[in-house]
């Protein structure tokens, strides 16, 4: 999260009624959590072929080796192994464990845990430097962010976290409204609680309503509500969609918006390789590796050695004027010939020396991009580019 630059964006309504929306875009680079929602009261990864974004879905979670769900139960179409009582929040990570090549939703590296040492790596961190520099622009710009707001508002902010660079925003409102609503989406509930706890006692005027769940689930309980919205999408965690989700998930929450709202979101736009590889290197083991690793473990009543994996990253460098971004990818690699068993699944899991394990729903790590793409994802969505701020250097 760093510098960034602000983007106002105005868009078309449905129809003949043209409506005008501003979207304020932050430039900079920061994690986010994966784009899930809930099909049929079985928590789905939208990586689907068909429907992703649809309010209706398929009751089968789909694998590489035709795994099904049957009455909670998931069974193999081998019919090896079957497991049951897996709680539904936790079938996308079973499809993950048993998916080739194998991996993990991004949003479960943030249970409580991980998302602290998320907050510990971000401000503190030598070389990630987005967080700085967002905070920096926050610290200058976000009487200007408020201003596009009427009153009264309601702010929600996906992927909250901590909420520390949001302050910014949240004073901000309060000094131009009096009263705030502000509802903070996150993965880790408890997380939230604790932070909305602090922040209705720093903040006179301030009501803080947590939501538990994942993004567009969070969106969708925004839409709901009558009053204008300024939802904010902070640190690049847009960056961390899969390529081929981002426009439909942009294309649903200009949907879910109103004339009336506001839409501000935080991009990277630094694309020097030697800097990247250094900001998302060994800093990150504990939080996408270690911490991960020990909930498998937990969750599944598993072996899993930690140590006998090492985090990969490297960056994928794509021209400025296409309409795809440049990216970091990341993944564990295996550093033996060996063998994880989950109990609690019934499953064992060999790797080879070598083999690659992934934290990441798409090629993407984290994404960079530019002015030009920028604007085209914008337009593409209903968007169009209207304002925005941008670090010294350019590249926030």
């Amino acid at each position: 999260r760093g510098e960034s630059d602000c983007i106002s964006v105005s868009c078309c309504g449905r129809g003949s009624q043209r409506k005008h929306l501003v979207l304020v875009v932050l430039i900079h680079a920061m994690f986010v959590r994966c784009f899930l929602r809930r099909v049929g009261g079985v928590a789905k990864n939208i990586r689907r072929p068909n429907n992703r974004y649809s309010t209706e879905g398929p009751q089968s979670v789909q694998r590489s080796q035709d795994v099904a769900v049957d009455n909670g139960n998931v069974v193999m179409d081998n019919g090896d192994v079957t497991v049951r009582d897996v709680p539904p929040e936790l079938m996308p990570v079973v499809t993950g464990l048993t998916s080739k090549p194998r991996r993990i939703p991004y949003w479960y590296m943030y249970d409580k845990k991980g998302s602290e040492i998320y907050e510990e790596v971000v401000t503190t961190s030598k070389t990630y430097l987005n967080w700085r520099k967002e905070l920096s622009v926050l610290q200058s710009h976000s009487d200007d962010i408020a201003a596009k707001t009427s009153s009264p508002v309601t702010l929600m902010e996906l992927g909250s976290g901590a909420s520390s660079k949001t302050r910014l925003v949240i004073q901000a409102l309060l000094r131009r409204h009096g009263t705030l609503t502000f509802i903070p989406v996150d993965v880790s509930k408890d997380h939230i609680e604790e932070v909305g706890e602090q922040l209705e006692r720093d903040y006179s005027g301030l009501s803080v309503q947590p939501f538990g769940g994942l993004y567009m689930e969070g969106i969708r309980h925004l839409s709901c509500l009558q009053e204008p919205r300024m939802l904010l999408f902070l640190g690049g965690s847009f960056g961390n969609i899969p390529l081929d989700e981002q426009l439909g998930m942009m294309k649903e929450i200009r949907t879910q918006l109103t004339a009336t709202d506001r839409f501000v979101m935080g991009l990277d736009m630094n694309h020097n390789r030697e800097s990247l590889l250094a900001a998302y290197g060994k800093q990150w083991t504990a939080n996408v590796k270690d911490n991960a690793i020990s909930r498998l473990n937990k969750d599944f009543d598993g072996d899993m050695d930690a140590e006998k994996f090492e985090l990969i990253t490297d960056f994928v460098k794509n021209p400025t004027e296409g309409d795809t971004p440049s990216y970091v990818v990341g993944h564990w690699k295996s550093l033996a010939a060996q063998s994880a068993n989950f109990r609690k699944l019934g499953l064992t899991l060999d790797f080879r020396s070598g083999e690659k394990f992934f934290f990441t729903d798409g090629p993407n790590w984290s994404c960079k991009w530019s002015l030009h793409q920028v604007r085209r994802l914008a337009e593409r969505s209903g968007f169009a580019v209207e304002d925005y701020w941008t670090s010294e250097e350019a590249d926030y």
